[in-house]
């Protein structure tokens, strides 16, 4: 995990929080990113995980890059981050469906070991 101290702001990270997995830090102790919720997107901001509880849920793993815009301007950062996160979306639904492959073709062979 990257500590607090060492984010930058301006700078998007891939980050292990509870509703997105890649934010743009605000210089503060927030990182701002989609959330999906009952099927509606928008902007919403978790926080680092060394400000403690209960509001700490962001572990900030790879530093991605410099955001380089206004972080006043929602329309652009949401237009920015939509295209990475959705990549970060499908890559885990891949590594989900592999993993109930997997699962299944052990449930099979459980099954014929059993006959």
């Amino acid at each position: 995990m990257i500590p607090l101290k060492d984010c930058k702001k301006g700078y998007f990270y891939r980050i292990q929080a509870r509703n997105f997995q890649v934010g743009i830090f605000d210089g503060n102790t927030g990182f701002i990113g989609i959330r999906e919720k009952f099927e509606d997107r928008y902007l919403f901001t978790e926080y680092h995980w060394d400000t403690g509880a209960p509001f700490g849920t962001v572990h900030p793993t790879k530093e991605l890059g410099i955001y380089g815009m206004d972080l006043n301007d929602k329309k652009k950062m949401f237009e920015f981050l939509k295209p990475i996160q959705e990549k970060i979306n499908e890559e885990r639904q891949k590594e989900y469906d592999k993993w109930i492959e997997g699962l299944k073709k052990k449930r099979k062979e459980k099954i014929k070991e059993q006959v």
